[in-house]
């Protein structure tokens, strides 16, 4: 019944296999982060467990209220991120900068997620799909698992950074930190700390330019032809690693051979390659905390 209610109130975009409760630890440590987004009435409640084995992130929501499906103020479908910048106490939405996009695909490529390798990574909501709004403005608990979204290392981590929430012409509505007691954002009962992340130190201080052209090479199932790709108007991103294929990173840039609009150029493009790195950080088995605004 959750599965399906929450599914009815996300986007025809939404490919995930929706579930009400993250997966058991199994004896396995987890790692834990989550954020309260609030703002224009909204409360939204994101989590996110991580393990050190290679599974995909499981990514849980609920929002408790103001997402309307018929509002006078704003409308919907709306969009969420994880944005590259904490917004504070004070949950200034515009301190959050744009979405983690640590290989730079920006958002003048939209997001298919049947190729969630192409994707920003803090795409969340073109990757799973948008929030539709209900009539009571509540969303049921629904979860999903992304292979792409990372707790480690800080080029790609979800750590130290914010949760955004948009109105469909990107408006920002709601917004909240992701707080972990991994990087002292948040304390031993989950309380926000207000202290800067020990783990990601280093922020952007602007957003990047996005080209000015939007453009939508991938439709479906099927992979988008050379013609399609090589005439796009920017170089193509590096696709991501799953965590399957490294759970481990580093990230790099290197000098390419790219196509834009039809002709070859050289670009220097951010790369992620496989890690022999060990995780950083130890999590926790089976434990809940109590929820503080």
């Amino acid at each position: 019944m959750h599965a399906f209610s929450a599914f009815a109130a996300l986007s025809a975009l939404a490919v995930a296999t929706f579930t009400n409760a993250a997966p058991a630890s199994n004896g396995r440590e987890r790692l834990y982060a989550r954020s309260y987004a609030t703002g224009n009435g909204i409360d939204a409640r994101f989590e996110f467990w991580g393990r050190t084995d290679g599974t995909g992130t499981f990514v849980k929501i609920e929002v408790l209220k103001g997402l309307f499906k018929d509002s006078p103020h704003y409308q919907g479908p709306y969009g969420y991120h994880v944005h590259t910048n904490p917004v504070g106490e004070e949950r200034n939405c515009t301190k959050a900068l744009a979405h983690l996009d640590p290989l730079a695909v920006t958002e003048s490529l939209i997001c298919d997620p049947a190729f969630p390798q192409y994707c920003q990574e803090g795409d969340l909501s073109g990757k799973h799909g948008k929030f539709n709004g209900t009539t009571s403005g509540a969303i049921e608990t629904f979860g999903y698992s992304d292979d792409y979204l990372r707790f480690f290392p800080e080029d790609f981590s979800i750590l130290g950074r914010s949760i955004v929430i948009h109105a469909a012409n990107k408006t920002r509505l709601a917004c909240g930190d992701i707080i972990s007691t991994i990087d002292g954002t948040a304390s031993g009962s989950f309380k926000p700390t207000h202290k800067p992340s020990k783990f990601v130190k280093h922020y952007p201080t602007v957003a990047p330019t996005n080209p000015p052209q939007v453009v939508t090479p991938f439709v479906g199932e099927t992979f988008p032809s050379d013609d399609t790709l090589h005439n796009l108007p920017f170089p193509l991103a590096n696709p991501a690693l799953s965590l399957q294929e490294a759970l481990n990173v580093e990230l790099t840039e290197k000098t390419q051979t790219v196509w834009v609009n039809g002709s070859k150029t050289q670009a220097k493009l951010p790369v992620e390659k496989k890690s022999s790195a060990k995780p950083p950080f130890r999590g926790f088995t089976d434990k809940s905390w109590t929820w503080y605004a």
